[in-house]
């Protein structure tokens, strides 16, 4: 059985890597080398992207509203405009607009490291077709400043994408937001399975990211304040006087991203092959993992839910 999910897995990695640039399809990063080559945040550009885009999702379902509150035509033009993923045309596995825009900006200082400086650079698992052989496949995103934080581009996919999903299944089937990050980081849910266990994370990469599942979380907070009207914190409001949608307050990633988000702090865990391999690249540059004590982590909303354990308290 484990054969065959390799065989499987070993497929999918050539079909999902071999055409993509890496940049396009980064699924881990390096926040540890990244630390100290980073300089200019990149705040500002990244919430006037999402602003911009809820202007104009507003002026759409506003136009199409004809002076009615129509709400469900105001949800579909914001998930669409902000959350809105293309398709890669080989693959078919959806990237983020924005993640995609961010990638084409000069402007946004980045950590763009080749894999033989980085900590999974011990053997070549940045080659898909190897995967056969060495077990797993990593790439590695850039990493930025956003709000002071060091995140790596691909916490902008997990705050969209899967807050987005994480969203839908609380308000669509009436789950729990407990239940679906407990799916997430179930690990019987290995394999095939569309999970940080699954091909999402240790299955393919071996590497499960607590931070990618905290990005996550966040993501579902603000598609709660960005989709649902009437709510203390929503971004978006009926103003019956104009009789138009209006945004109530500017978007920003600093209400929402935090350090869980930093691999460095909400430190992964791994196979025990590449974990002992990372071990040694940390070691041999003076680094520890966690960089700093994760523990006041702890006191974050929800923080059970996306915490690498150890950083919590015993129950």
């Amino acid at each position: 059985m484990r054969r065959s999910i390799r065989a499987i897995l070993a497929a999918c990695a050539a079909a999902l890597m071999l055409t993509v640039p890496s940049a396009a399809s980064a699924d881990e990063t390096d926040n540890f080398t990244c630390r100290a080559r980073l300089s200019s945040d990149s705040l500002a550009i990244l919430d006037s992207w999402v602003n911009a885009r809820i202007q104009g999702a507003l002026e759409r379902a506003n136009r199409r509203g004809s002076g009615r509150a129509d709400e469900a035509a105001l949800v579909r033009e914001l998930q669409k405009a902000v959350g809105g993923s293309v398709p890669h045309p080989y693959t078919l596995i959806p990237h983020t607009r924005f993640e995609r825009w961010i990638d084409r900006q000069s402007n946004i200082d980045r950590c763009r490291l080749s894999f033989a400086e980085t900590i999974y650079g011990a053997r070549p698992y940045n080659q898909p077709w190897l995967y056969p052989f060495l077990g797993r496949t990593v790439l590695v995103a850039d990493s930025l400043l956003l709000s002071g934080r060091v995140v790596g581009a691909d916490k902008i996919n997990h705050f969209l994408r899967e807050g987005l999903s994480n969203w839908r299944a609380v308000n669509g089937r009436g789950e729990t937001i407990a239940v679906v990050l407990g799916r997430e980081l179930d690990p019987a849910l290995r394999g095939w399975n569309w999970t940080e266990y699954g091909i999402k994370g240790m299955s393919l990469t071996g590497v499960l990211s607590y931070a990618d599942v905290a990005a996550g979380y966040s993501g579902f907070r603000f598609w709660e304040d960005l989709l649902q009207l009437r709510r203390e914190r929503s971004l978006v409001a009926y103003d019956t006087a104009l009789g138009q949608f209006v945004q109530v307050r500017d978007f920003t990633f600093a209400d929402y991203v935090n350090d869980a988000w930093d691999e460095g702090i909400n430190y992964s865990v791994f196979h025990p092959t590449i974990g002992r391999e990372v071990a040694a690249a940390l070691q041999a540059r003076g680094m520890t993992m966690p960089v700093r004590d994760c523990r006041p982590l702890a006191d974050l909303p929800d923080a059970r839910l996306y915490l690498n354990p150890a950083c919590l308290p015993p129950r």
